[in-house]
């Protein structure tokens, strides 16, 4: 059998809550800023400096991509903050996943399951995204995400009978 890897990467989209977040940090640089250039003394300037850093830092953190490293049947799904540091959410088999389809079929009844753990690795688009639950070591998890139809149909192959057309 051949060997199928290939990745792919999706933006996060700005919600409200991003930019609300993003709001707040002008806001607090804004108000901190001059108060601790006047009230500093000599360290003023510093201070000053280190509140836009951190607000620089802040601002990177919240540009958020996922990547989806497909590889025979395997899902790897990464977080990129702002272009610089990546960490791992989640490994996902295809021996582990109990179910995967659109969000329009049953996502909602598994979101309000309290007994799920829930990841969002989506690009923001919840209707265009899919779901699948995902059974790690006697804890399930559902997770949401936004493949492309190119990894959908390698996802099919390996689902079979678990991965739930329209309807």
């Amino acid at each position: 059998m051949e060997q199928i890897y290939f990745d792919e990467i999706h933006k996060k989209q700005a919600d409200t809550k991003g930019i609300l977040i993003k709001m707040l940090i002008v806001l607090a640089c804004m108000v901190l800023c001059p108060v601790l250039f006047l009230l500093g003394g000599q360290l003023g300037l510093l201070l000053v400096a280190a509140v836009i850093y951190g607000a620089y830092l802040l601002f990177q953190r919240l540009n958020k991509e996922f990547e989806y490293i497909y590889t025979n049947g395997e899902v790897d799904i990464d977080v990129i903050f702002g272009r610089t540091s990546r960490k791992r959410l989640i490994t996902i088999k295809a021996n582990q996943v109990e179910v995967m389809a659109k969000t329009e079929n049953g996502f909602e009844r598994y979101r309000k399951n309290p007994a799920f753990r829930f990841l969002d690795a989506s690009s923001g688009d919840w209707e265009d995204a899919y779901y699948a639950v995902v059974n790690t070591d006697g804890q399930k998890m559902l997770v949401l995400f936004s493949p492309s139809n190119r990894l959908v149909d390698n996802l099919k192959f390996y689902l079979k009978d678990r991965f739930v057309e329209q309807g």
